[in-house]
């Protein structure tokens, strides 16, 4: 993907600071009607050097007019701005010493004009110079600009710093959310300064960042945003890197016409030979996804002769992945294998592990079509390991950016909790009197009620006495419906090793049959290699019975029936190991059920004295509840909504807690007291017995604790368990 994506690094360098846009016609106007060679003029000019909407070749004769006027009538806030867009075009990165003469004169300048939106440029300038070059310190500058900036109340400066800020983050120091943090900040003032420029430079990065941890859809959603925005600008140069990363929203998405479309318009905005083959190197690869061979053929070839023109070795080593992949579609394997090992070798000389990848899985599958099933293992092997070390940095980033939200819901949650608070206090100052009053009139209303309780006693006990023989009945249907959920959970785990164990044993049954021939012709040399492969796999086979055997094992200790002897637990284990259970459990029985699950849990925890299945039962009906509800949603046909459940833990002095959250409908205000009666239920008949949060509720408060609900319809729900630290 670093390479897919690398236009967009190309054309979104760097920020640079466009003062209050105005039309083109507006300022060339002004120009016009000014032509006195004096402060003004400078200052119109100078706006025109940092407006976007004009070329840098235009540009250049306006700096050097505004240079002249300015050094001519000692105007040295012009003189500055003028030298400040020279710096800029200077290579100040190489540290030239042309640059570095400018600098030393743009120093000198600060120091004289005292001014807070000229000082916050050249540290923005300079912030950026230092950012490219991978040093932290430009952070620090950037941000002293915009500081300066917002006490000058330029905000359009503010925009461009923050903005530099999130291009660092993204493209150096790859933290993703605090690349999201400063994009959105910078997103936001761009808004309200109506500025295209910034809004479309904020969503390209937001949607780089989304297509760096794999979440396609918002990505795609922020690439439409921008090319939004670069339509508005009428900027050709600018809608090329943008269509481009759609397309490959699309192509990770499955949605190949629509990603041939993209990619044929970041064609036709092109001017640039070797970005054009990138482009159409991704057409080779959806023309191969689609099996339209010719069509592949014929952009990989295109593309490959002009990445041989320009030595792009990068280029090269994907393009000969596709072409190894369109080959053994067309049963050619041979000639996938020498295409595939040329881009292994490139990628491994280049340190490409994304191609290393690819390009490795391709000589496998042509291996196999060949049945030489010992470089196919070979290559499998290195295949599978670069994609699983791939796929664990996409997993950190992308844990990164769910854990980082989930502090700042946190924190928004918090601030919540505070208004709230506040606005409760001051109702009840005005309560407290009218309960007072109340109280007087309660004396009187309860000497009417004790005769009536006395009478109502005995109908009550005999109430009581049916209510629990029906809620015996309706405890073991309960758990019988655990006991399913637990089925369908061990079916899923223990589906894995056994798969492993029918897939080695069908290649094992090929590997004698070799082997005899072999032997049959007095092979002694490949007989006993095709021996050691074959003892390889039985080893395997071995090693993913006894796994099969440890998840049997496993699964019947929880099926045991609670003893009531309290243990110290891993509050933690037994949260994931209940989340994957009701996840697959629900799986099992609808195929098209889905949810994204979200975990955060406190590493620090100790291991508390509890009944491990009794809250395990508590936890897995939470989390069943919780499915149900975000699938439930999910049905209505909401568009755009991912559902989703979270769980979490943490210490929280001398106690533990569970957090089960959902963002499903929620529960309505008017039932929320309900939800803990038994028999109280908000699903269809069949579908629940409203006991689990009876059960739950019992169940933690035998052990000391508390269980809490916070909820708002249509947003969702969350469950707070509280157990105590013994």
């Amino acid at each position: 993907m670093k390479y897919i994506l690398l236009l967009f690094v190309l054309f979104c360098a760097c920020f640079n600071v466009p003062a209050q846009e105005k039309s083109k016609d507006e300022l060339l106007k002004e120009l016009e009607q000014h032509p006195q060679k004096d402060k003004k003029r400078v200052d119109i000019l100078i706006e025109m050097i940092n407006s976007p909407q004009f070329a840098s070749k235009v540009k250049v004769s306006w700096q050097e007019e505004a240079l002249a006027i300015s050094q001519k009538t000692g105007y040295k806030l012009g003189e500055g701005n003028a030298l400040l867009f020279y710096y800029s075009n200077a290579d100040p990165e190489s540290g030239s010493p042309e640059a570095d003469s400018i600098l030393n004169k743009l120093k000198i300048i600060e120091k004289t004009v005292n001014n807070k939106i000229f000082t916050g440029r050249l540290l923005t300038n300079l912030g950026i110079v230092h950012t490219d070059q991978g040093k932290e310190s430009g952070v620090d500058e950037l941000l002293k600009a915009a500081t300066l900036f917002t006490e000058a109340g330029y905000y359009q400066g503010i925009s461009s710093a923050y903005g530099a800020v999130s291009d660092y983050y993204l493209n150096v120091n790859t933290n993703y959310p605090l690349a999201m943090d400063y994009a959105l900040k910078s997103l936001q003032i761009a808004e309200k300064e109506k500025s295209p420029y910034f809004q479309r430079r904020n969503w390209v990065n937001i949607g780089f960042i989304y297509s760096a941890i794999a979440d396609y859809e918002n990505a795609l959603h922020a690439f439409k945003k921008a090319n939004h925005f670069a339509e508005m600008e009428k900027k050709s140069y600018a809608q090329e890197p943008i269509l481009n990363g759609m397309g490959e929203m699309y192509r990770f998405m499955g949605k190949y016409p629509e990603a041939l479309n993209a990619y044929q318009g970041a064609i036709e905005k092109s001017r640039s030979s070797i970005s054009i083959s990138m482009y159409e190197s991704n057409i080779a690869d959806v023309y191969t996804r689609m099996d339209s061979l010719p069509q592949a053929f014929y952009y990989a070839f295109r593309s490959l002769d002009t990445a041989r023109i320009y030595k792009d070795t990068v280029g090269i080593s994907w393009i000969d992945g596709i072409l190894s992949r369109a080959y053994l579609k067309k049963k050619m394997p041979d000639s996938a294998i020498y295409y595939a090992s040329i881009g292994l070798r490139i990628a491994q000389d280049n340190q490409l592990p994304e191609f290393v990848r690819d390009n490795a899985k391709g000589l496998s599958d042509a291996y196999a079509a060949l049945h030489d099933y010992a470089n196919a293992y070979k290559y499998n092997l290195q295949y599978n390991m670069v994609k699983d070390s791939i796929l664990n940095a996409e997993s950190r980033n992308r844990t990164a950016m769910l854990k980082h939200n989930n502090d700042l819901s946190k924190k928004e949650a918090e601030i919540n909790q505070l208004t709230q608070q506040k606005k409760e206090q001051r109702i009840i100052l005005l309560s407290i009197s009218i309960v007072l009053g109340l109280l007087i009139i309660s004396a009187i209303g309860l000497l009417r009620s004790i005769r009536q309780k006395q009478k109502a006693k005995t109908e009550i006990q005999n109430a009581y006495k049916e209510l629990q023989s029906t809620q015996a009945q309706l405890i073991q249907s309960e758990k019988m419906a655990s006991l399913g959920e637990l089925t369908a959970g061990i079916a899923h785990e223990i589906q894995n090793p056994l798969n492993f164990v029918n897939n080695f044993s069908e290649v094992s049954t090929e590997l004698v049959d070799e082997m005899k021939e072999e032997l049959s012709k007095s092979n002694y040399e490949d007989a006993n290699a095709i021996a050691d492969d074959l003892k390889q796999n039985l080893e395997k086979i071995n090693h993913h019975g006894k796994r099969a055997g440890d998840i049997v094992k496993g699964m019947l200790q929880h099926s045991r029936t609670s003893t009531g002897q309290k243990e110290l637990t891993d509050i933690n284990s037994l949260c994931d190991e209940y989340l994957r259970l009701s996840y697959h459990g629900l799986r099992a029985k609808d195929k098209s059920f889905n949810a994204e699950m979200r975990t955060d849990f406190d590493t620090s925890l100790p291991k508390i004295n509890l009944v491990s299945q009794d809250i395990g039962r508590v936890v897995l009906n939470l989390i069943n509840n919780a499915f149900y509800a975000v699938n439930e949603k999910k049905k209505s046909g909401i568009e755009d909504y991912n559902p989703t459940v979270n769980v979490s833990t943490k210490k929280s002095n001398d106690k533990v807690e569970i957090k089960v959250s959902d963002n499903g409908s929620g529960i309505p205000e008017k039932i929320k007291d309900k939800i803990f009666q038994p028999f109280f239920t908000t699903k269809p008949t069949g579908s629940g017995t409203g006991l689990g949060l009876s059960l739950s509720y019992d169940i933690v408060k035998a052990h000391g604790g508390e269980i809490k609900v916070n909820s708002k319809e249509g947003e969702g729900t969350e469950f707070i368990v509280q157990l105590p630290v013994v």
